[in-house]
């Protein structure tokens, strides 16, 4: 009699069908259940992020994760572009203006043996957001061997004009960069509140007051009204160097970034967020399957063999599932350097023998002594034929559903690693931005999306692979497959 049509007895004599033996005919019968379909969606979907994740982010984008000078361009802490949705209004994107877009107009005048150049930059741009920028930054770069004198101004679309910032630059300190909430921009932004109201505001928020309507509340962050239409940026350079130059790099950071939004750091979060699925899909699945397999093969060996075999692998077994796991990694983690790798070795080196190699074994002797594996050692096979060719593929429909079952805690284990700082130093991974989150108090200052979108994505996969499992369970477990 086929191993595959023999019955599985059942209280008052209700038999069922025995669990289909072999990988394809066990992933067969998941997707004919509801559970195992709503898993390969849900993992159809991480895997697609896997996917794209080299064309949208390579891997030198990767490299530069930890690097602050790579993400200077971006807005800090800014939510994801589609949040305006629920805002009900149009939130403010990130405008930079180049060295390229800014027009230069040179003048050379001779006096008293004297030769004066003035250098006049304008660039403008066009605001129609509803809300104002989250901070701005204007940077100065001068190329002389003397020196520049340089008036910096910003010309509203009310037809204003706001001085900005009256400064030198010289070969010795080339470069000025005016910060928003630097002291400069605070005194520029008091003076024209206090020639507009003609009181001084307690509260200066210069990204406010520049782009906020005339009126009492020009200085009100609360109450200030947002003036759209064309600004324009100013700068007039004078100089005794013929040769002398300046360059200006503007940048008005929005409020709203991409599709995954941006931390502390200025990173962009879908970076990290898509990076995290080859890394949690690669990881949990590498260490599930070799540690399943691995401890499946010592189960098999055990239960088949028997005596001294048997006693030795339950012993060790029993050891090690009584060593914490966990301090253990923590304290490895902690000491060495160590890298995603390094961490998946020692889980396998740690997992050689465990709770599967005891299930596995309390099934083999069952399958051992029926019919058809008597009849093939009657024929002579040898031990290991046996085991490979006739244990091992009716023993492997139950693995496929402890391996689904283990990728979850595996991929947990990940996250709790690098939520602690002692994971992959290179890799950004869904468990390290929860941690820069809780380092930064995100869930504090309302950064929900640096929180929900990579615990959401661990819990996705979580309940793929759970949701998986439980199909796998339905199917090998004669109790609870369906009729």
């Amino acid at each position: 009699m086929d191993s595959s049509t023999r019955g599985f007895g059942r209280e008052g004599g209700e038999k069922v069908s025995a669990p289909p033996v072999g990988v394809k005919a066990v992933i067969k019968e998941v997707l004919r259940t509801r559970s195992g379909v709503a898993a390969f969606i849900l993992l159809a979907l991480i895997i697609g992020m896997a996917v794209i994740t080299p064309f949208y982010a390579p891997y030198n984008v990767v490299k530069t994760w930890n690097d602050p000078k790579a993400w200077v361009l971006n807005p800090r802490s800014a939510a994801p572009e589609w949040v305006e949705f629920f805002y009900g209004k149009r939130m403010p994107r990130t405008i930079i203006l180049e060295r390229a877009d800014f027009k230069k107009s040179y003048t050379t005048l001779t006096s008293q043996q004297v030769t004066i150049k003035k250098i006049n930059l304008r660039a403008s741009f066009n605001y129609q957001y509803d809300d104002f920028p989250s901070e701005f930054k204007i940077v100065l770069n001068a190329s002389t061997s003397k020196s520049i004198r340089v008036d910096l101004s910003l010309t509203r679309p009310d037809g204003d004009k706001v001085a900005l910032i009256s400064t030198s630059l010289s070969s010795e300190n080339p470069t000025l960069t005016l910060d928003s909430g630097g002291d400069e921009m605070k005194k520029a932004a008091e003076q024209y509140v206090l020639s507009v109201t003609g009181n001084r505001s307690s509260i200066i928020l210069p990204q406010v007051v520049f782009f906020a309507q005339k009126g009492e509340n020009i200085g009100s962050p609360s109450g200030a009204e947002v003036l759209k239409g064309r600004y324009r940026i100013t700068a007039e350079c004078v100089t005794t160097d013929v040769n002398g130059d300046v360059d200006i790099q503007f940048i008005a950071y929005g409020r709203v970034f991409g599709l995954a939004g941006t931390d502390s750091k200025r990173r962009d979060l879908l970076v990290g967020i898509l990076w995290g699925a080859p890394v949690a899909l690669a990881f949990g699945l590498i260490a599930a399957v070799a540690v399943t397999l691995i401890q499946m093969f010592f189960g098999v060996i055990s239960g088949y063999f028997g005596g001294k075999t048997d006693v030795l692998i339950q012993r060790v077994a029993e050891l090690m599932m009584i060593i914490p796991f966990l301090p253990i990694l923590i304290l490895v983690s902690f000491i060495y350097k160590t890298t995603i790798w390094t961490l998946l070795a020692i889980i396998v080196g740690l997992s050689l023998v465990g709770s599967t190699t005891k299930v596995i074994r309390s099934m083999v002797p069952q399958i051992r002594e029926e019919q058809y594996i008597l009849a093939a050692v009657s024929y002579g096979a040898s031990s290991w034929r046996i085991i490979f060719r006739h244990i091992i593929p009716r023993v492997l429909p139950y693995t496929l559903s402890i391996i689904a079952m283990a990728v979850p805690s595996y991929i947990f284990l990940e996250a709790a690693l690098s939520f602690l700082g002692l994971g992959d130093p290179v890799l950004p991974t869904w468990g390290k931005i929860l941690g820069d989150a809780q380092a930064a108090g995100a869930a504090y200052h309302g950064y929900w999306w640096w929180v929900l979108i990579p615990a959401g994505c661990i819990g996705v996969t979580a309940a793929a692979f759970a949701l998986l499992g439980y199909a796998f369970d339905r199917i090998v477990n004669p109790r609870l497959r369906e009729m």
